[in-house]
């Protein structure tokens, strides 16, 4: 304890200490010369030995190192530039990856204690839904020990008088914003004594941003009432602009689940178990509980509700858990179908974006490490002198490489700001809410220091090496970076390649239906109270009016509109052992022809098929190979009348990918609405001419039929070029990953080649003097790289081979060994990186030989 008491007491009077130490060493000198001791010893060497006893010398030493670093790098401001400007290139699409991974995953959601929200969703065996029945919840919350709370939500478009377009309103227990810790703007929040109670007024809380834009920002806007599906709230408050809620969403307002009923007349929500839409549940634990333990008594729980509903709970259902304070839980689907569950598609996407900013990292430090070889020759001179004085090989490594660290230090606090500069364009670019907030925390700030780092080790470590110990004359290490450097710089470009090509595919190939000349009309009947006989009722009026409407070739009716649904069902179906996941969609007779989806085999659906079902060929030859489906049963399910039926295949259809357009098998299979289907049905009106003129005339007469729907309209043309935006998006991240992994690789080449017509002026000079010709010149240049650039475009090929697989969803209609997105991706390395040698190469054939000859 002494001794690290005195070495910190050395640490903090450091100055005071050297200046007594250099006064005792003066003083023992003058006694040993008055001694007659005229050899007394090197003061300089004493005073060393002196610190060293002290201890911690390594912090004098490491001071002096940085410096140092410092001194050299101010020294050589263009050779720092272009090292940070690299650095921050790597670096920075690093950090806006990581920071985009840090908002959705790691960083939790603005709310209170969200490490402690769970949020649920009803699993079984072969089926999954992420919303439960309003009573499941209710149970759920009255019964269980180990949750202190339970939140629920429950999204609907309603009409509210004065708006334009349908406001969008989020219908949340009344502990809803207490639990989440929100506090009001103006007025105040729900609150579960008044609001809860069954002769409770009608009441809403508005959102900032709704508040700004419907009110002007009216700080007088509570005690106001609103028209809401022809009812009349008040209004209690205004929430706080921070607010993020529990969705990705940006509502409207925010009102009472418990009054839903009475907002939508007729909405059986709260009653009925097979409600479609249901709610999003949440629940907090209590301190000390785990998820499992949470797990384990909901099972008991829901085993007990089933006892009481055993038709509409399912055998041997749970509540399966996930983290609930985070994003990433936000952006779950809210399917109501049921079905097997899809693995994550978000893991293959994670990896694939990670490999590829790690692989401009690699570029980069690659490029870097060459440069410093080559920059280690001009250096000799200062090398041989440090060791001639007595510097080891071990502080010249030590030297060397914290330039490195200090490098990469630099690149990280540039790299830091681009990376949070491309992430915050991103946000806007993507239309993210306003909480997500991309300003960096600590742990974004320690991965960006972590990772200049580590890439002063990638870059700096190696050279340093080489150079201390008088090997950077070596040709293998520079080769191996330039061929690990052309390797990742190859998967990045013929990664963009594939996605562009994808791109274009996609553009110009059909998804197998007619989309560009159709429109889709979601009225949401299920929110707006209607029972099934009355949504057949306004279905079948709409599409009555819909065809009397010029230009209208064919209407039919859907539960998931082709590109704009959200009604998706999932149904997991196991055939011969072989497991499948099948789109189910009921759709009626003419929904076939209205989106020119041709039968391939068999006949097509009709009134009377109520046991009958259509399959597309991919799900024919996954199901049956080598057989004839038509005549098999395939599931069963429940008919227009409620009953229970075996499905008999009737029809193949043609592939068409109604909702996955990434999806190459089109694994669909359609059959006619049951009872509970009717709720959710939306039409679809396919025009012979334009489409703009009948949007405003869908939604007026979907309007005049019942003046409080307000229908969703989509034209399946706008709802493809959305689905096809993510793809733009991603293709342009990546095009941009490729373009900057060639800019480092031309930088890369260009540096390594001038500095090999440097240290070959002398040769190039003899060689021209005896006759050489320019073309030798260049081949004498260009010739060493050719190996290392050859095996990093093998390298890099096969491993942009092995990381394709990845994109195999992404790649809509071509492989991902596609031919030509090889051939031009490598084309385009090769042509622009001989460019970008000839630049500094032509040096060489400029070079007077009488000049040259004087060299060294």
């Amino acid at each position: 304890m002494s001794d690290i008491f005195r070495r910190i007491q050395y640490l903090l009077n450091r100055r005071r200490l050297d200046e007594e130490l250099a006064g005792d060493m003066e003083f023992h000198r003058e006694m040993a010369e008055r001694g007659g001791r005229r050899n007394f010893g090197d003061t300089l060497r004493l005073r060393e030995d002196a610190r060293e006893a002290w201890g911690w010398m390594w912090i004098d030493r490491l001071g002096q190192d940085l410096r140092y670093a410092v001194r050299v790098l101010r020294n050589a401001p263009g050779f720092t530039l272009a090292a940070v400007l690299m650095l921050a290139l790597g670096i920075g699409v690093n950090v806006a990856a990581f920071g985009f991974f840090n908002l959705i995953v790691l960083k939790p959601l603005p709310v209170r204690d969200p490490d402690t929200l769970l949020r649920f969703k009803r699993s079984a065996p072969e089926r999954y839904a992420y919303a439960l029945p309003y009573q499941e919840m209710a149970f759920v919350r009255s019964h269980t020990k180990t949750l202190s709370a339970v939140l629920a939500l429950n999204t609907a478009r309603l009409t509210m008088e004065g708006k334009e377009g349908p406001a969008s309103v989020h219908f949340v227990t009344t502990n809803f914003f207490s639990e989440l810790g929100a506090a009001p703007k103006f007025g105040r929040l729900l609150d579960e004594a008044r609001d809860e109670a069954p002769d409770a007024p009608l009441v809403a809380v508005l959102s900032h941003g709704f508040w700004r834009g419907q009110f002007g920002s009216d700080p007088a806007v509570v005690g106001r009432t609103i028209r809401l599906n022809g009812r009349l709230l008040s209004i209690v408050g205004v929430a706080a602009e921070e607010f993020s809620g529990l969705s990705m969403d940006k509502p409207d307002l925010w009102a009472p689940l418990v009054q839903q009923p009475q907002i939508v007349t007729g909405s059986h929500l709260l009653t009925d178990l097979k409600e479609g839409a249901g709610v999003r549940t949440w629940g907090r634990m209590q301190p000390g509980v785990t998820p499992q333990g949470v797990e384990q008594e909901l099972r008991y729980i829901i085993a007990d509700f089933r006892q009481q509903h055993p038709a509409e709970i399912w055998e041997k259902e749970s509540l399966a858990s996930q983290p609930g304070g985070y994003a990433k839980s936000l952006m779950i689907g809210d399917r109501s179908g049921t079905g097997t569950e899809q693995p994550d598609k978000l893991y293959p996407l994670a990896v694939l974006i990670g490999s590829l900013v790690f692989l401009i990292l690699a570029a980069a430090c690659s490029n870097l490490g060459g440069l410093l070889l080559a920059r280690g020759v001009s250096r000799e001179r200062e090398i041989s002198i440090r060791t001639a004085i007595g510097a080891g090989t071990g502080r010249l490594i030590r030297q060397l490489f914290t330039e490195s660290v200090v490098l990469g230090l630099l690149g990280s606090a540039a790299g830091l700001a681009l990376g949070c500069l491309v992430l915050k364009l991103m946000m806007v670019w993507t239309g993210a809410p306003d909480w997500l907030d991309p300003t960096p925390d600590w742990p974004v700030t320690a991965f960006a220091t972590g990772i200049g780092f580590v890439s002063a080790i990638l870059f700096g470590l190696a050279p340093a090496i080489q150079v201390a110990r008088q090997r950077h004359r070596s040709t293998f290490s520079k080769q191996l970076l330039i061929g690990a450097q052309v390797a990742a710089s190859c998967v990045l470009l013929i990664v963009a390649g594939l996605l562009i090509r994808a791109l274009d595919h996609a553009l110009s190939a059909s998804p197998g239906f007619e989309y560009e000349k159709a429109i889709a009309v979601m009225p949401g009947l299920g929110s707006h109270g209607y029972t099934p006989e009355q949504s057949r009722a306004y279905v079948d009026a709409l599409k009555d009016r819909m065809r009397e409407l010029p230009g209208v070739a064919s209407v039919s009716a859907t539960a998931t509109p082709p590109l704009a649904g959200s009604n998706v069902m999932v149904v997991g179906v196991t055939i011969d052992g072989r497991h499948l996941d099948v789109h189910w969609n009921r759709v009626d007779p003419g929904f076939l022809e209205t989106m020119k989806i041709p039968i391939r085999a068999g006949r097509t659906l009709t009134s009377s098929d109520t046991a009958g079902i259509l399959i597309s060929e991919s799900l024919a030859r996954k199901s049956w190979p080598n057989e004839n489906p038509l005549g098999k049963h395939f599931l069963s399910g429940e008919d227009p009348t409620g009953a229970q039926v075996p499905y008999t295949v009737i029809g193949i259809t043609r592939d068409a990918r109604m909702d996955a357009l990434e999806d190459p098998d089109s694994v669909d299979a359609y059959m006619l609405p049951g009872k509970d289907d009717l709720t959710k049905m939306a039409v679809v009106v396919r025009m012979s001419g334009s489409l703009e003129s009948i949007v405003p005339a869908v939604s007026s007469i979907a309007r005049s039929i019942d003046p409080r729907v307000h229908p969703r309209v989509q034209t399946l043309k706008g709802a493809f070029q959305q689905k096809m935006e993510g793809i733009e998006r991603g293709t342009a991240a990546a095009a941009v990953l490729g373009a900057s992994a060639l800019l480092l690789a031309c930088l890369g080449i260009v540096g390594l080649v001038a500095y090999a017509v440097s240290r070959k002026m002398k040769e190039i000079g003899i060689r021209m003097a005896l006759g050489a010709r320019p073309g030798h010149i260049l081949s004498l240049v260009l010739m060493q790289f050719s190996r290392p650039v050859a095996a990093g475009l093998i390298v890099g090929v096969g491993g942009a081979a092995a990381l394709s697989d990845l994109l195999r969803r992404q790649l809509f209609g071509i492989s991902p060994l596609d031919p030509v997105a090889y051939v031009a991706a490598t084309a385009l390395f090769i042509a622009t990186v001989v460019l970008a040698a000839l630049i500094p190469a032509r040096r060489a054939l400029r070079v007077n030989p009488t000049t040259a000859l004087r060299c060294d």
